[in-house]
């Protein structure tokens, strides 16, 4: 392989002759290696969000004098080319990086330094025309640059996923209405209870779903809050006042998202992570709920012959290997185990926010990618379940009707009419045979 050599703070590092990145981006690689794990690269959105806060600073600097307007307009454009063109390739670094995002900030200076060169004249890894720290980190710090870019990226991951369970919600809507006359029986413990329609239980699921949506979009709604300069532990007096005024409007133009706010603490943003946290805290009840509607699905599914078997999920694949016939449950729970790791992410946040210590909270990388995985993972588990499970689902209408006509609705109806005590002295008269309690329901009410 053609190699380049760059020098750093440390000495002279040899980089790959072609790569976009350069030295502190190499000893990343090297210090951080991945053995299949993922790359910074492969999270598009957080790459993105770099790139409009590094385009943002450089308009802002050009403007207020602190960058040649050339140099400015060949940075910012560069950043442009990154979100348009697939480069995930000039972002290699390990996923789980340490020093608080630096590797990641260096990596998109390099990045950018060398395709503004390059557009100006000049050679990879020169950094003669442009420079990764002195032109492209201009007024930031990685401080200041990595929790908003955590916060950008949180929130280009999100509308993704709120479409795919409003459109679950929407599914469970219309199976609700066209079930609205069909009787099942409600269960409390597994055990029987009253009679309710199967509207009834697809509406408190829909009810659920737009509710916990709600809470996630409330907590993704409080990162438009970014601590853009405060640049050393939340310190504005690093950048000029007319930077520190405009910063956050600039990032609001250029990504089209008017929400954008600074930081109403900048010391604060720069010691907590919390408001992160606060996203994956609502994934994780998310998923909790989700794994108890996916789990009743499989209840109701269960059998053929020896189960619940009040309703029949659509079959998409073979359930077994040796017992012919056999068809498993196989969508919910996938989406089960996808809510599994989605509980789990969660777990992990928590634990990078109680670990921020003093001044500056190093851990947003295994937080937001913690929440970067959870959305994911949820959209596609979510949009399977929708289409592959719930839109196909079909209910045994005998089978639900006889559940609805047993002993405790005919019980919970008679109490109504005669009384708790007097029916539960007919109970207890028959102990718990149940052949019992049926004749002397007979004798006592008759067809009542």
């Amino acid at each position: 392989m053609m190699q380049r050599n760059e020098h750093d703070l440390l000495g002279d590092v040899p980089v790959p002759a072609d790569s976009l990145y350069g030295a502190q981006t190499q000893r990343a690689v090297e210090n951080f290696p991945l053995y299949g794990a993922r790359r910074i690269g492969d999270f598009p959105a957080l790459i993105n969000a770099l790139m409009f806060i590094k385009q943002a600073a450089a308009d802002v600097n050009a403007t207020i004098g602190d960058l040649d307007p050339v140099i400015a307009k060949a940075i910012s454009e560069s950043a442009t080319k990154v979100r348009r063109e697939s480069l995930s390739d000039a972002f290699p670094i390990h996923y789980l990086h340490g020093g608080g995002g630096t590797s990641a900030n260096m990596n998109a200076n390099e990045v950018l330094a060398n395709l503004a060169e390059e557009q100006l004249g000049g050679q990879r890894g020169q950094y003669r025309r442009v420079h990764p720290n002195d032109h492209v980190n201009r007024n930031q710090s990685t401080n200041d640059v990595y929790p908003a870019a955590c916060h950008i990226a949180v929130i280009l991951t999100w509308p993704a996923l709120h479409t795919a369970l409003e459109s679950l919600a929407s599914e469970l809507e219309r199976q609700a209405a066209q079930l609205a006359g069909q009787a099942r029986i409600a269960r409390t413990c597994l055990q029987d209870a009253v009679a309710i329609s199967f509207a009834d239980l697809l509406g408190g699921y829909v009810q659920v779903i737009r509710r916990c949506t709600a809470r996630v979009q409330t907590a993704v709604n409080t990162l438009h809050a970014v601590p853009l300069g405060g640049t050393i532990c939340g310190r504005a007096s690093d950048v000029p006042p007319a930077y520190l005024k405009a910063i956050v409007p600039r990032l609001a133009h250029v990504t089209g998202d008017p929400a954008y706010r600074q930081s109403a603490n900048l010391f604060d943003a720069a010691q907590n992570l919390d408001d992160l946290a606060a996203v994956s805290g609502t994934l994780a009840l998310l998923a909790s709920s989700l794994i108890k509607i996916a789990q009743d699905f499989r209840l109701m599914n269960s059998g053929p012959e020896t189960g619940f078997s009040e309703i029949t999920l659509p079959p998409v694949q073979p359930g077994s290997s040796i017992m012919p016939g056999k068809i498993n449950p196989v969508i919910p729970e996938y989406l089960i185990q996808a809510c599994f790791k989605v509980v789990g992410n969660d777990l992990t946040c928590q634990s990078g926010v109680r670990h921020g210590e003093l001044d500056l909270n190093v851990w947003e990388s295994v937080v937001v990618f913690s929440v970067l995985e959870s959305m994911p993972l949820l959209q596609s588990a979510v949009e399977v379940f929708t289409t592959r499970c719930v839109a196909g689902i079909q209910v045994h209408p005998a089978r639900n009707t006889a559940n609805a006509q047993t002993l405790i609705p005919r019980l919970t109806e008679l109490m109504k009419r005669h009384g708790y005590s007097t029916v539960s002295q007919v109970c207890h008269d028959a102990g718990q045979d149940h052949e019992k309690l049926k004749a002397l329901l007979k004798d006592r009410f008759g067809d009542d």
